[in-house]
Parts: structure tokens; C-alpha cells; sequence
């Protein structure tokens, strides 16, 4: 069989349904991907070529800070979907 394959009308269906955590999780991620971003010196002189010492040390101090707050929240919020590729149990 090839294609998509819907699932039957009896399945139960309302633990797909998104939720708050999803949209929490989704932030977050968004965030710790930008911070990610900013660690690499040719992003930030070609988005921020002005940035003086004190910003710098921002950059230097951020990336922990979001780390450990991303991870109470992951904890808090934790995600119980699978990505593409991986499996169910």
C-alpha cells in the first residue's frame, strides 16, 4: 500500500490535539535557537556590527541562562510526541 494511510473512525484521537505545552515547547525551542544563533562571531558583526563590551558579555552570559531556564521549562512541560523518523515506543 502506498500513500497516506488515515486511521479508522474507533481510533481515539484527542491526545493529537495541540496543546499550551506544545506552543511553550515551540517557543522555546525558537529561543534557544536563536541564542544558538548568536554564538557565532559572523552572525552577530554582520546582524550587530556595533555591539560594544557590555553586549558582549551578554552574548557571553546568555547562553547559559536560557539553557537552564529552557530545561525547567522542557521539564515542566515535557513532550510526549515523537519526531519524524522515530519510533512510538
Amino acid at each position: 500500500m502506498k500513500g497516506l494511510w488515515p486511521t479508522s473512525k474507533s481510533m481515539d484521537t484527542s491526545s493529537y490535539k495541540i496543546s499550551v505545552g506544545d506552543f511553550v515547547h515551540a517557543f522555546f525551542t525558537i529561543v534557544v535557537f536563536g541564542v544558538v544563533t548568536i554564538l557565532d562571531r559572523n552572525t552577530v558583526d554582520c546582524f550587530f556590527p556595533t555591539f560594544e563590551s557590555t553586549e558582549k558579555m551578554l552574548i557571553m552570559v546568555l547562553p547559559p541562562v536560557v539553557g537552564a531556564i529552557s530545561s525547567v521549562v522542557f521539564m515542566v512541560f515535557p513532550n510526549k510526541r515523537h519526531g519524524i523518523g522515530y519510533p512510538s515506543n
